[in-house]
């Protein structure tokens, strides 16, 4: 009953929570959570027995059938008496899986809805997204195919004041030859050569103008040459960092300030093949490899409610987002070359 129970509350849940209007009834959802008068998990005690005894009666009647000789024929019922098996284990661990994915996916759902309005979500305009996937240098990569997919728009509290950011999500794709070898059935071998298409997945923060520094690009990899002028700040470590491009080595000796430097260091230590590029309209990209930020791994789920409650309702739960807003914030407070 406590099972049925819960699979019902759960429907619930997931329908009254979905495409929310509000943080409000998130946390009315939540607080139904903490008030339910069962555990919000399954009791799977007697689908592990299941598991155990289809599992021990198919190799017990197995070796029973061993010890009948080797003159011996499975029959009709042998096979039935195995099939019965196979199907009690297939049911068991599929009703386990079940349940134990509703319950993430309503964790998910959760953690979503609850961000969503944390951060005032909307989805990013069809032209916002390709006008970004021309103006910026970073998303040139891949010889095959180069598509900004999606992006959310979201609230950001700066050093400016609230900005509008988007997270926007980045697939690239290389093509490359490839030779292989492989028998030509006479013993011995031949060349062959195939297309191998390498996908590729990054996710970055775009925002409007923060100071006046345009057309300059500082990114881990190498990218496609887009400014001639080229300019390195004295920092042994930011030089291991970044390859740089710009179109005036005055204009970005002049963002390059001390601590500007410091701080692009700083996130290249915690950001896989980081990217930071001012566009020729002074828009910022800030790109690289965790394709998670929007939906960040969570210490607890709702079958413990109390504690993920107040981790959902921190507005720290988007810690690499955070991440590039504070590095931003030092840009915005350190800069030479402000935008107001």
């Amino acid at each position: 009953m406590n099972n049925k129970a819960l699979t019902q509350f759960i429907k619930k849940l997931q329908a009254k929570v979905s495409d929310s209007e509000s943080i409000a009834v998130v946390t009315e959802c939540l607080d139904k959570a903490i008030a339910y008068p069962h555990q919000l998990k399954y009791r799977n005690a007697h689908l592990y027995l299941g598991i155990l005894a289809a599992i021990i009666a198919s190799i017990g009647y197995w070796f029973h059938l061993e010890t009948q000789g080797q003159l011996y024929r499975y029959t009709h019922s042998d096979f039935v008496i195995f099939a019965l098996c196979l199907l009690s284990l297939i049911a068991s661990i599929f009703t386990v899986f079940k349940r134990q994915k509703s319950l993430k996916d309503l964790s998910n759902l959760l953690r979503d809805e609850a961000l969503k309005h944390l951060y005032n979500m909307t989805d990013c305009g069809a032209t916002f997204l390709n006008n970004a996937e021309h103006k910026f240098v970073d998303f040139k990569r891949g010889n095959y195919s180069q598509n900004v997919e999606w992006g959310k728009e979201i609230d950001f509290n700066s050093e400016l004041g609230l900005i509008r950011a988007s997270v926007v999500y980045h697939h690239y794709v290389d093509r490359r030859t490839e030779t292989y070898q492989e028998s030509d059935g006479k013993g011995g071998s031949r060349t062959r050569t195939r297309t191998v298409y390498d996908h590729y997945y990054r996710q970055g923060v775009i925002l409007p103008a923060i100071n006046n520094t345009s057309h300059l690009v500082m990114s881990k990899s190498k990218l496609p040459k887009h400014w001639q002028q080229h300019f390195m700040p004295a920092s042994r470590e930011f030089e291991k960092k970044f390859y740089l491009q710009t179109n005036s080595e005055f204009n970005a000796a002049k963002f390059l300030e001390p601590a500007v430097v410091v701080a692009c260091e700083q996130l290249a230590h915690k950001l896989d093949d980081l990217t930071i590029e001012f566009a020729y309209d002074g828009s910022v990209l800030i790109n690289q490899k965790n394709t998670h930020l929007l939906n960040p791994p969570i210490d607890y789920d709702i079958s413990s409610p109390t504690k993920f409650k107040q981790e959902l309702l921190n507005e720290t739960s988007l810690f690499t987002v955070n991440r590039i807003f504070g590095f931003v914030n030092q840009i915005i407070k350190h800069s030479a070359n402000p935008l107001y």
